[in-house]
């Protein structure tokens, strides 16, 4: 019977496309992309040894015995490797830079042996196959290499499923679709041994992960050539699951701003690649990242790579004058140098004391080099702190939320509020929205905290009876993070309908950094949400962050006047002019406008006699309980 190779033909065609690819694109070291390239080259030597292979079986008693045994043996021993090498660059993905586990190890070490081993002996021993009156005949070990590619394939989708934690959703998926794929081929090629499918199915493998995985735009910046902001954090990480001592040296040039301002922003790029093309020589490409801005960070984890003299070497380079054209720049580096495990024990906390020493930085202009401290750590304690407490918070009625009434300006009455979350702690006492929103925000608990937000709300329309009180809505904050949730407006609908609240008195107060973090989706989200009764304000115009082009691109129907905003209006007359004119421009754009930090008769007669529509502020109220809003509402009806 003649072997089906028009598969292998596909194959070695795929191949050599993704390997021309590969290598012209491909220009940088990493222990995933070598084994890539390995996988690459054995699983084209694999197709093309298969297609021989389906002539020269069949025509056994035309090609020489040896040359047979030759080919055959090489088809073995590179297509049973190719699962051994796609284990291994999974497991160099999953691991990245960090050693696999001794049991991985073994298992690999083991079962590369037990296949070399059967292949290689097969022309004494028969055992995968061997030739008998010029037919081809399967040995009796052969079953063997299919039970190790079996046991290799599953351990692949257990270390994906295992490690699912530090990999992106595409890559498990695309893991999880290679390695089901290849398991259904060896099952396939098992019971129909003259369909020769094993090779496309692995050839269709390799281009996935080219196309989904080993995207080098993932993990290099274009700019400067080195690792992005995304390697850096999968590589921090890694680095700390070690439990071996390394430290991270963060570089930022001071006023490298006015570079930009007075040479160009393209002098000043040029700046940064040839920032990277002296730190690399210094630490080695493979431990050099370009973060952002002008901040650049290398991994120091190596027995050879001297701390103190690397550190000096980095200072020596980046003082040297930078030419760019006629231009002779000079730059001041500052560093920050954190140690793992003195000041952080996780990539989060690392991260941490990062972030505290550069706003030391940003105070200081003199300081050079600063290295993590007491006080630094304590900084870092209590952000670990803040995320137990807040979890704790979700669970045992630590956050609370108060309502802030909002005033009608024609009238005096009070048919709104704003919901404004408080956080207390019995050690830390209130702990200001302004620590704690920001921090869930990173950790990614501001979800579940909203969710609490919302529901709440609901919960305290319904129970104290809102509407009969004469509430119109509640205005409830939205965060960035929040807005990007693709099933956020079916959670909020069903917490409103769990709570027969209508969608009219439920308003979303939108910030500036939602709108610039998360455009495309805030604009499907509003406009879903609109259509479903629910209104929008605009938060802090006016803080320097919210602009024009907000208000023209969002269906917002409320725009609320930063209190700082305020507050200058009534000291600076420039500020007052500015004030008034932005009144007059919102309330031609038919715009409800709302007047943030009123503290004063003052404040609120001006800023009626400008055109606002409504005020909150101290001078009304502070933000109360439930009870004490409820009973507020009644005493000023």
């Amino acid at each position: 019977m003649q072997y089906n190779i028009s598969f292998d033909i596909c194959a070695i065609i795929i191949y050599v496309f993704v390997l021309v690819l590969f290598l012209a694109r491909k220009n940088y070291s990493t222990s995933a992309n070598a084994a890539y390239l390995i996988l690459l080259v054995d699983s084209l030597i694999a197709a093309i040894s298969d297609a021989i292979t389906g002539y020269t079986i069949p025509n056994a008693d035309k090609v020489p015995l040896t040359f047979n045994y030759i080919i055959n043996s090489v088809f073995f021993l590179s297509m049973n490797t190719v699962l051994f090498f796609y284990c291994y660059y999974l497991l160099r993905i999953i691991y990245k830079t960090r050693p696999f586990t001794m049991l991985n190890r073994v298992f690999l070490v083991v079962c590369g042996i037990v296949d070399v081993v059967i292949i290689v002996t097969n022309p004494w021993t028969k055992a995968v196959f061997y030739f008998e009156d010029n037919v081809y005949c399967a040995g009796n070990l052969k079953i063997v290499l299919y039970i190790v590619s079996f046991f290799m394939l599953v351990n692949c989708v257990y270390e994906t499923i295992r490690n699912r934690q530090s990999l992106k959703f595409g890559q498990i998926a695309g893991m999880i679709m290679v390695t089901v794929g290849n398991l259904f081929s060896v099952v396939f090629q098992f019971f129909h041994p003259y369909q020769l499918i094993t090779s496309f199915t692995v050839s269709m493998a390799l281009l996935v992960i080219y196309l989904s995985i080993q995207d080098v735009d993932n993990y290099i910046d274009p700019l400067t050539r080195a690792f992005n902001q995304q390697a850096f954090e999968d590589t921090l990480s890694g680095f700390a699951r070690t439990r071996n001592p390394f430290t991270v040296v963060t570089v930022k040039l001071q006023n490298f701003r006015k570079v930009n301002e007075t040479a160009g922003i393209v002098a000043g790029n040029r700046i940064l690649e040839m920032i990277a093309s002296r730190l690399r020589p210094i630490v080695g490409k493979e431990n050099l990242f370009y973060n952002s801005g002008t901040r650049f960070t290398v991994l120091i984890h190596d027995k050879g790579m001297e701390e103190n003299t690397i550190i000096s070497q980095i200072k020596f380079e980046l003082r040297k004058e930078f030419l760019v054209g006629d231009i002779e720049i000079r730059l001041k580096p500052q560093l920050i140098v954190v140690r793992y495990p003195d000041h952080g024990t996780t990539s989060f906390e690392l991260e941490d004391a990062i972030t505290y020493c550069m706003r030391q930085l940003e105070k200081s202009n003199t300081q050079e080099v600063i290295y993590a401290d007491s006080l630094i750590l304590k900084q870092v304690k209590r952000n670990t702190d803040m995320d137990h407490i807040m979890r704790e918070a979700l669970y045992t009625e630590g956050f609370r939320v108060f309502y802030q009434p909002i005033r009608d300006a024609a009238t005096g009455e009070y048919h709104s509020a704003e919901a404004l979350l408080r956080l207390y702690h019995e050690d830390y006492g209130f702990i200001s929205p302004e620590e704690f929103i920001p921090r869930a925000e990173k950790s990614g608990l501001i979800i579940e905290i909203g969710e609490y937000v919302f529901e709440e709300v609901c919960k305290t329309i319904k129970s104290r009876k809102f509407e009969e009180l004469g509430i119109d809505y509640v205005e409830i904050n939205l965060s960035a993070v929040q807005c990007i949730q693709r099933d956020l407006r079916d959670k909020l609908f069903l917490i409103m309908k769990r709570y027969h609240v209508k969608p009219e008195m439920i308003n979303l107060e939108i910030t500036e950094t939602a709108t610039v973090s998360s455009s495309e989706q805030l604009l499907d989200f509003m406009n879903v949400m609109l259509h479903g009764g629910i209104r929008f304000s605009l938060d802090d115009y006016g803080s320097g962050l919210a602009n024009m082009n907000y208000l023209l691109m969002y269906p917002f129907h409320i725009v609320k006047l930063d209190k700082v905003l305020v507050w200058k209006a009534f000291s600076e007359e420039r500020a007052r002019v500015a004030l008034k004119y932005t009144i007059e421009m919102l309330k031609e754009l038919n715009y409800e406008i709302i007047a943030e930090g009123v503290e004063t008769t003052e404040q609120a007669d001006g800023l009626k006699e400008m055109g606002c529509d409504k005020f909150q502020g101290y001078l009304y109220s502070k933000p109360i309980n439930k009870d004490e809003f409820v009973q507020f509402i009644k005493d000023n009806k």
